[in-house]
This record gives C-alpha cells, sequence and structure tokens, in this order.
C-alpha cells in the first residue's frame, strides 16, 4: 500500500514528464497522449496498480516505470520509482525486452470489401480509388485485410493491417489518401520491429525483402516489407532460425548501399540471395508483372557482382 507521500512523488514525477495531469477517482490521472498527441487528457495511470491505457491510440501498460522508460527519462525518476514500487528491476537490465503493447486497429475501421449503405461515404470512395491506384485487387484487400477510417485520429487514411503467425495483429500502416497530406503516414504506437505479413509467409520457399507493403504487394507472394531501408533484428532471426535458403533483395535505388549490406551478410551465412535492382522509383510503381520478371531474369549476386557495385560508387 503506497503512503500519500509516495503516491504525490509518483504524481510529481508523471506531471513532470507528461505536462500537469488532471486527478481522478480510484488513484487515476489522466494526461495527454504522449504517443497520439491527441488533444484531450486521454492516457490515464493508476498510481495504485500502475497500469496505463490511451483510450485514444490504446497504448498501454502495466509499468508506469516501463511508459517512462519508452519515453527515455532520465534514470533517476526510474530509480525513484522502482523505490516506491519496489519491482520491475528488470527495466534497468541491458538485455531488457521490448515491452509488449497490445494493438489493435482503430475503432473507426471499416472494411473496404463492405459498401456503405445508403449515400455512398465520400472517405470510402477515395480509398477504394487510392487502392485501385496502386494495383490493390479485390483479392489483395480480402488477403490483407485492407480497410479505411472515415473518423478517429485515422481518419482520412487507408489501412493495412499486419498479422504475425498466431494471426494476432502485430502493426498497421495508415496511409493517408490524400496527395496533398503533408505526414502521409502515421505510424501506431508500438515497435516497428515486428515480421509484417508474418502469417502469409512459407520459410521454405524464397523470401522477397522490400521497403513498404505496397511493394510487397506488387511482388505478391512470399514478400516482407520491413518498413525502411533496414531489416530488423526479429525478423533477420527468424531468416536463419527457420533455415531460409534463398532471398530476393528489391530495395529502392535510394537504399542499394544497405542492400549490398544485406546481401553481403546473407550470403556470408550460406543463403543464395539476389540484389536486384528496380528499374523505376520503387517496386510498386514497377508493379506485379515488371517485379515478377525481374526476379525470373535475376541470377544470383556474386562477389564480383558486389565489388562492381561498390566500385560504381554505391559504398
Amino acid at each position: 500500500m503506497l503512503s500519500h507521500h509516495e503516491k504525490q512523488e509518483v504524481i510529481n514525477i508523471l506531471n513532470d514528464v507528461l505536462g500537469p495531469g488532471t486527478s481522478m477517482k480510484n488513484d487515476e490521472q489522466a494526461h495527454f497522449c504522449p504517443f497520439c498527441h491527441h488533444h484531450k487528457k486521454k492516457l490515464q495511470v493508476n498510481i495504485k496498480t500502475q497500469y496505463w491505457h490511451c483510450w485514444v491510440c490504446d497504448a498501454k501498460g502495466r509499468k508506469i516505470q516501463r511508459l517512462l522508460k519508452r519515453l527515455q527519462v532520465d534514470s533517476r525518476k526510474l530509480k525513484k520509482l522502482f523505490e516506491i514500487y519496489g519491482d520491475d528491476y528488470i527495466v534497468y537490465s541491458k538485455d531488457t525486452e521490448e515491452e509488449k503493447v497490445e494493438l489493435r486497429l482503430p475503432s473507426e475501421f471499416k472494411s473496404l470489401l463492405k459498401v456503405p449503405k445508403g449515400k455512398i461515404n465520400p472517405v470510402y470512395r477515395k480509398a477504394l480509388k487510392y487502392a485501385e491506384d496502386r494495383g490493390i485487387t479485390k483479392e489483395d484487400i480480402t488477403k490483407y485485410n485492407i480497410g479505411y477510417c472515415d473518423g478517429g485520429m485515422y481518419s482520412n487514411r487507408i489501412i493495412i493491417p499486419s498479422y504475425d503467425m498466431d494471426n494476432r495483429l502485430n502493426y498497421f500502416i495508415a496511409r493517408s489518401v490524400h496527395s496533398e497530406e503533408k505526414f502521409k503516414y502515421k505510424n501506431p504506437p508500438v515497435s516497428k520491429n515486428v515480421i509484417m505479413f508474418e502469417n502469409q509467409i512459407n520459410w521454405n520457399e524464397p523470401i522477397t525483402l522490400v521497403e513498404g507493403v505496397f511493394d510487397a504487394m506488387a511482388v505478391k507472394r512470399n514478400s516482407i516489407p520491413i518498413l525502411g531501408k533496414f531489416v530488423p533484428k526479429k525478423l533477420n532471426d527468424a531468416i536463419f532460425k527457420n533455415g531460409v535458403s534463398s532471398i530476393n533483395i528489391l530495395l529502392d535505388e535510394d537504399a542499394q548501399e544497405q542492400a549490398l549490406h544485406y546481401t553481403m551478410q546473407f550470403q556470408n551465412q550460406g543463403i543464395t540471395t539476389k540484389n536486384i535492382k528496380p528499374t523505376d522509383k520503387d517496386a510498386s510503381d514497377m508493379g506485379f508483372t515488371e517485379v515478377n520478371n525481374k526476379l525470373k531474369e535475376s541470377k544470383k549476386t556474386g562477389f564480383g557482382d558486389i565489388i562492381s557495385q561498390k566500385l560504381k560508387g554505391l559504398w
């Protein structure tokens, strides 16, 4: 049982990190969420149980110390919380695993397969048109459970979910359907250290690594988006754990330095690797036919090919 003084110390730390909070009943404090930045105080922290939860973006956890650690606060504040609660010392360990935050699709999520009743929803129209322009078919919408949001923090965005091997949501992409939108992508408040579309992957067959979800859809089969230029640790570990024997690397033109790095890394581990340079900006611009022709035509990247590309100034 925390004393009144200890509770006040925790409140002071939260106010210092998150800004002045609002006291609620049952030892709870309401704060502005540092993950979704909603304009109202939707992050609630229970001083007694340590449970915290944002009612907008669904970021949550069971330890206040882990919330503060995610925000990279001064270690002295973490130490003070440890002294007050007397548990969760693991937050100081270098081997601490990432906090597992349960992720859910936005409550406003609607499937693109379901045509709105009555007057056609303008956001639905825009999202469907965007999908068609990116070459996404009805089969893709079904396969990836693609939808959209016409309200909430992901309003006017097409939503592409990703599920792990147990069919649990591990990430989603929220892409604006408006070309003039400044922030085209809005990421959920969880780590990108995931294996995108893991439930769609057959590790016994060649896999193709691409940068984004739309690139993966252009490849159509056994393709994993790495959400940038670097392979996530979880994916890298899974490649070796599952004994993958063949990998195609199809990154954008401006990521060829990283592509060469991973080509060498995988080849040094005995994995047959093809580093495929795109003929256009990215795989999604190339489209299914051109991408797959490239995959068929390309040969294993040899040591000489790597040296040649290095000499051309890629490294």
